[in-house]
């Protein structure tokens, strides 16, 4: 099926191997925000305060969920993953960390972790520029990624008490709203 799926997109008119490449940077993307949310979490749990716990928490698992769509779109293009993690993460994009010194000050780590959204909005806003009226499964995927990262960035603004209040409630952790009314592992082609 993954073979037909690609020819499809291909004959579209997308450049199917630059496709892969996008998707992988995206997926590389996700799986390093997902660590770097888990390790925040983890790490500056006493200083953060319960509200913004529950922030970084509802994100990581919406990563994760992000992650592992993207993985499956890759694989039904017929593209593919390296199997050692280090060899996937040495290829990580350069520039995802977050400054030194903030982890004192939640409201600094808030607002570099908005930047941090902004950046993965322009990736998945190109994604679905590449793939619009071509690749409809991967355009649909990129943009409910794309809602999903603007609800993050309100959930940001909400805990710097700036910015309208988002749309989708907090604490319903892994429940991507817009990921989730996509078919899953749809059989369709493109």
């Amino acid at each position: 099926m993954s073979r037909i799926a690609r020819d499809l997109v291909e004959r579209a008119g997308v450049d199917v191997d630059a496709l892969l490449q996008k998707l992988t940077a995206a997926a590389r993307t996700k799986l390093a925000a997902h660590y770097r949310y888990t390790v925040l979490h983890a790490g500056l749990a006493s200083l953060m305060g319960e509200r913004l716990q529950e922030v970084l928490m509802d994100v990581r698992a919406e990563h994760l969920n992000h992650f592992d769509a993207l993985v499956t779109r890759i694989y039904e293009l017929d593209g593919r993953l390296p199997d050692d993690l280090n060899h996937f993460a040495a290829n990580a994009p350069s520039g995802e960390n977050l400054p030194d010194g903030i982890g004192d000050n939640p409201n600094a780590l808030v607002t570099a972790l908005i930047d941090s959204n902004r950046k993965a909005t322009r990736l998945f806003t190109r994604l679905c520029e590449v793939t619009e009226g071509k690749d409809h499964r991967t355009h649909d995927l990129a943009q409910a990624i794309l809602f999903e990262e603007g609800e993050h960035e309100a959930w940001f603004h909400e805990f710097l008490g700036t910015g309208p209040p988002p749309r989708f409630q907090r604490g319903f952790r892994g429940r991507s709203p817009y990921l989730t009314r996509l078919p899953p592992n749809d059989p369709g082609p493109a």
